[in-house]
């Protein structure tokens, strides 16, 4: 097996080339600010001409700009724990993060050609796909190979999104169930692991039937939804998945998780899902046709957004070598995330509803910033490399 690192390479990198999640985390916690500060700036009015804008740039920049980087940033940085294999660091890690960051800046200048930031975006996924698929290939870790059709499924759906205006809304929906997918896949290993961990309790067995049918309905409902089969399937499929999910966190010790804000920040998240599956149902069930932005941002917002700032804040923390203790004001930033979720969900579409959602994000993911910028731009304190 490949060694895990090469210290003396390693350490010759300054800190935030290092390691995939540094740059990532980092990068779009910041960028994830200034698309909501931009988008509520549209709302009010206040757009700028030379700003490409509106609902599709917003949508394309929380699922692809913000989701799709941390998606790289954790699948890269996990990569190395998974196979034994070094994570992209170096020349491969800025190539990336130079893709990403051409994207964004493409999309976001309405006068930058839209080929330009399509190209790098594509890019971006299909080297990330490569890259760790590559991984995976050398230490024949197929129980992780799902990063691979993820990854190149993203690099698609990026080009699907913008190249298809009549198709935009299926597009979005499409990205933002595959999201919600690596969601229960990844917080379905993770949240119960580290709540019996921090807790000192035995980790329940999982039931073959539930974690079967949560990745059984789930690749249903992705393809039924791409293949635009019936709402009554769709709707049927989405209850299902939720039902599942909900005996599945039954199984995570729900009732001793509020002393420690990196295990309660996670679980709400997937309750969060857990509501947008729930909402999804109704909405194509025709129960309530109007819920169909409510079951969106429940996913997007609570479960998405939620669990992300949950997981970088966490993870964060351990590749750095520091103990696993949010900083003072971190919990507050969990439960903005919470109310901007909840805001989103049952206040707007009410102008003042936008603004609470927008402001309790800023909050959230500005409190990360402050507190996790110089843990990310910095060494680890153990002298490790990493």
């Amino acid at each position: 097996m490949i060694p895990i690192v090469d210290r003396s390479r390693i350490e010759a990198l300054a800190p935030i080339w290092r390691m995939p999640f540094r740059p990532f985390f980092w990068g779009a916690a910041a960028w994830s600010l200034l698309t909501l500060l931009a988008w509520q700036a549209q709302l009010s009015g206040w757009g700028l001409p030379v700003l490409r804008g509106g609902v599709t740039w917003h949508a394309h920049e929380m699922l692809f700009g913000f989701a799709g980087a941390v998606v790289v940033g954790f699948l890269g940085t996990a990569m190395q724990t998974w196979t034994g294999i070094p994570s992209p660091h170096g020349r491969q890690l800025q190539l990336l993060v130079g893709l990403w960051l051409l994207a964004r800046i493409g999309y976001l200048f309405a006068a930058v050609p839209l080929w330009l930031p399509l190209v790098a975006e594509a890019g971006f996924f299909l080297l990330a796909a490569v890259l760790l698929g590559r991984r995976v290939l050398v230490a024949r870790q197929w129980r992780n190979a799902f990063v691979l059709p993820a990854l190149l499924a993203l690099a698609g759906l990026a080009l699907y999104h913008w190249l298809a205006p009549a198709r935009q809304g299926h597009a979005a929906l499409l990205t933002l169930l595959l999201m919600t997918g690596l969601i229960l896949v990844i917080g379905g290993r993770v949240i119960p692991f580290f709540t019996a961990r921090r807790f000192h309790l035995a980790q329940r067995d999982k039931l073959a039937a539930v974690e079967y049918g949560t990745h059984g309905v789930l690749v249903a409902l992705l393809l039924a939804f791409a293949f635009e089969l019936p709402r009554a399937v769709l709707a049927l499929l989405a209850f299902t998945l939720g039902a599942l999910q909900l005996v599945r966190t039954m199984r995570w010790h729900p009732t001793v998780i509020w002393r420690e804000p990196l295990v309660w920040s996670l679980h709400i998240s997937y309750w969060f899902v857990i509501l947008g599956l729930f909402l999804l149902a109704c909405w194509w069930s025709g129960i309530a046709p109007a819920w169909r932005s409510g079951a969106v941002h429940a996913l997007a917002v609570g479960g998405i957004g939620g669990l992300i700032l949950a997981m970088i804040s966490r993870v964060s923390l351990g590749h750095t070598g520091r103990l696993l203790a949010v900083p003072s004001l971190m919990p507050l930033a969990f439960a903005a995330l919470a109310f901007s979720a909840l805001a989103r969900v049952f206040w707007a579409p009410a102008a003042a509803g936008f603004l609470a959602a927008v402001a309790a994000w800023v909050v959230g993911y500005g409190l990360f910033l402050v507190y996790y910028t110089p843990v990310l731009f910095r060494a680890r304190p153990d002298g490790h490399p990493g």
